[in-house]
């Protein structure tokens, strides 16, 4: 199949049957984690994330078996679970910031989606690659973490009475882990599927990030602090939702905003994404 630069002959042969999207994910990973930059970045989130976290367990084990000499057992916290999705959701901001934001954005600009598609390749199987290889990345400062601690501290509470309640909040809090990291990857993909020029992404990414943050904050100090604030921003919005799964907190703003708002904005990443990849010329 003759390729030329600005447009190229269309593949009408047999589409592969399966397995191009795991080919695209894993390549776009190993892509990632090629960049020096990406494992100085990784190796410092996860000293102030995971390592940060391994601490808080070890300290929240030995003090609880000592406070329990003195005073009636109770189930440890779910707080702790809940200030960890927090880190990782900056982590995932930084690291998207530095190595995901070119995700669809530099296919399109170096017209290497002509590559993908010279294979017999379909539109979904380009989408779910492409999307499956930044949510690998992201699983290494979201999931795997909570899988590493939640096994460490799961392992601590194991001839303990409350080993269920610590069971159920691990579980609740990977779950957490796995649907922010969705959520965040919708979001840069479709930002990503906006434009060509990687920079304006990484732009856009920082405003969705912060812009949102600064309205907060406002709202925050012109409310006193009422919990309608956090729905104004992503993180402020799984603040709230973790907070309803994992504590026993009560809210003065309805509870299932800070769970429609993250579904809809990963519809519209989503959304973004199918529109320009079904833009795309001369593709199977």
């Amino acid at each position: 199949m003759a390729i030329h630069d600005q447009n190229y002959t269309r593949y009408d042969g047999v589409l592969r049957e399966s397995g191009a999207w795991w080919v695209i994910a894993r390549t776009s990973l190993r892509t990632y984690l090629s960049f020096l930059r990406t494992k100085l970045i990784l190796l410092g989130l996860w000293a102030v994330g995971p390592g940060i976290a391994i601490f808080l367990v070890i300290l929240e084990y030995a003090v609880s078996g000592q406070v329990a000499k003195f005073t009636e057992p109770a189930p440890p916290s779910g707080n702790h679970i809940v200030y960890f999705i927090q880190a990782q959701a900056f982590s995932l901001a930084v690291l998207y910031a530095a190595s995901g934001c070119g995700v669809i954005s530099e296919d399109l600009r170096y017209r290497t989606f002509q590559l993908f598609f010279s294979k017999p390749i379909s539109r979904p199987d380009y989408a779910l690659g492409k999307y499956l290889g930044l949510f690998l990345l992201g699983s290494l400062v979201t999931v795997i973490p909570a899988l590493i601690v939640g096994g460490l501290r799961i392992a601590f509470y194991l001839q303990n009475e409350f080993l269920k309640d610590v069971v159920g909040q691990i579980a609740i809090g990977i779950g957490l882990s796995f649907a922010l990291n969705a959520i965040v990857t919708a979001i840069v993909v479709g930002l990503s599927s906006l434009t060509p020029r990687t920079g304006y992404v990484v732009l856009s990414w920082i405003g969705v990030v912060i812009v949102p943050l600064i309205m907060s904050g406002i709202v925050a100090v012109a409310t006193g602090g009422a919990d309608w604030a956090h729905l104004w921003s992503l993180t402020g919005n799984i603040l709230v939702a973790s907070k309803h799964l994992l504590t026993e907190e009560t809210f003065d703003a309805p509870i299932w905003v800070s769970y429609v708002i993250p579904a809809v904005v990963t519809g519209l990443g989503i959304a973004s994404m199918a529109r320009r990849i079904s833009k795309l010329e001369g593709v199977a």
